[in-house]
């Protein structure tokens, strides 16, 4: 008798483990599933200390050089020893400026408070249209100086696009790659008082990746790979009229005619 009480005993001790056990793993696949929906929603985890500290020593660098760059400008322009090239200098300094101002301050302050979003959903999507039009106006405000460039060594005879044109041109093709966010982005409600401005990719189930995969396509290829592809054909194409104009300047000079140098020794001779 005193065995049988035993085993049961023995019994219902192992099953209460076995339903603790059970419990516990439970609360773990739930915590790491909310870990996981909350990853999901921002993509991969990363050192945020880290990354405010590399964004601040940036923004402190680029609003001190980008200023000295304006004020220099300007300053030439009141001198009257302003060219028509320094609009498109002045213009990328003023786009690298919005990036500071705009996509580097405001992500420092939002990785600050914890991504948590506070200005609602409009604001979300037109503040993640600013900040990819922010950094494709830098990078095709480049191209357009290499345009200058290229027009000015290459075909320095024929007319082309003002500086300023080319400046417009820039900003407006810098649109391209920034109004699909105002689709791709919205507020995410995550709890009680908690939003969020997160991508429909990270905030929504997708059957296939194939819809994210093409828009980072298209988002890295318009602020990336083409003015990439751009500037080194334009640039290219600079460097070889260069070494052309050179090699031919010195195959002038080494087919000079003595004759001059002759006549001058023998009027002196």
């Amino acid at each position: 008798m005193q065995r049988t009480s035993t085993k049961a005993s023995s019994h219902a001790t192992l099953e209460d483990g076995a339903i603790n056990a059970t419990s516990n793993l439970s609360s773990l696949q739930a915590s790491e599933i909310g870990d996981s929906d909350e990853e999901s929603m921002f993509g991969p985890q990363y050192h945020s200390h880290m990354r405010i500290a590399v964004i601040v020593i940036m923004i402190a660098f680029s609003i001190v050089g980008n200023c000295v760059v304006c004020w220099k400008l300007l300053r030439n322009h009141r001198r009257r020893r302003y060219q028509k090239a320094h609009v498109l200098f002045l213009n990328l300094a003023v786009a690298d400026l919005l990036v500071t101002t705009v996509t580097m301050t405001s992500q420092t302050v939002w990785e600050i408070m914890g991504r948590v979003w506070i200005a609602g959903d409009a604001f979300c999507r037109v503040f993640k249209v600013i900040q990819t039009f922010a950094l494709a106006a830098s990078t095709y405000m480049i191209v357009s100086i290499a345009l200058d460039r290229h027009f000015a060594i290459v075909y320095p005879l024929a007319s082309c696009l003002a500086p300023s044109h080319l400046a417009a041109a820039a900003w407006f093709t810098s649109l391209i790659p920034s109004l699909p966010n105002l689709y791709m982005f919205r507020l995410v409600e995550a709890g009680v008082g908690l939003q969020y401005c997160a991508s429909v990719f990270y905030t929504q189930k997708v059957d296939s990746p194939l819809p994210r995969q093409l828009y980072m396509t298209f988002v890295f290829l318009g602020v990336f790979v083409v003015p990439l592809i751009l500037l080194v054909v334009l640039y290219g194409r600079i460097l070889a009229e260069i070494w052309k104009q050179s090699s031919a300047l010195k195959n002038r000079r080494q087919t000079a005619s003595p004759f001059p140098k002759a006549k001058v020794l023998l009027f002196f001779g």
